[in-house]
Order: structure tokens, then C-alpha cells, then sequence
């Protein structure tokens, strides 16, 4: 039988962008009042897709897509 699975016309590297955040963690609590909403907070985490292309950047909202 003839490996078309090699083919590459048949050959899917192309993934679904995918990120994680990894700070602030799991279930931590930012609290939001005046002292806290004057500074800036650095989320940090990564992106990833396959076919070895870069992620050149990542959108993050955090109302609803108000703003990003």
C-alpha cells in the first residue's frame, strides 16, 4: 500500500495557536482598588502553534473585549 500519509500535500503541521498565562497563577486573587489600578500588573506566559512558526503577539482582555 502507498503512504499517502507522507505525501505532502496530505501533511497537516499547522496547529492551533495555543498560550497559557502563567502569572498571575491559578486562582490567585489580584485585588482592584485605587492603590492597585495605578500600577501596572505584567501577566507573563507563553504562545505556541506548530509549522515552526512564531506567535508574534498575544491580545489579552479582561472586560469582555471593551478594550484589549
Amino acid at each position: 500500500a502507498e503512504a499517502w500519509w507522507y505525501k505532502p500535500e496530505y501533511i497537516i503541521n499547522e496547529l492551533n495557536i495555543n498560550s497559557v498565562i502563567t502569572t498571575p497563577c491559578h486562582e490567585e486573587i489580584l485585588p482592584i482598588n485605587a492603590w492597585t489600578t495605578q500600577r501596572p500588573y505584567t501577566l507573563r506566559g507563553y504562545a505556541y502553534s506548530g509549522g515552526g512558526k512564531k506567535v508574534s503577539r498575544v491580545e489579552v482582555t479582561l472586560d469582555g473585549g471593551e478594550t484589549w
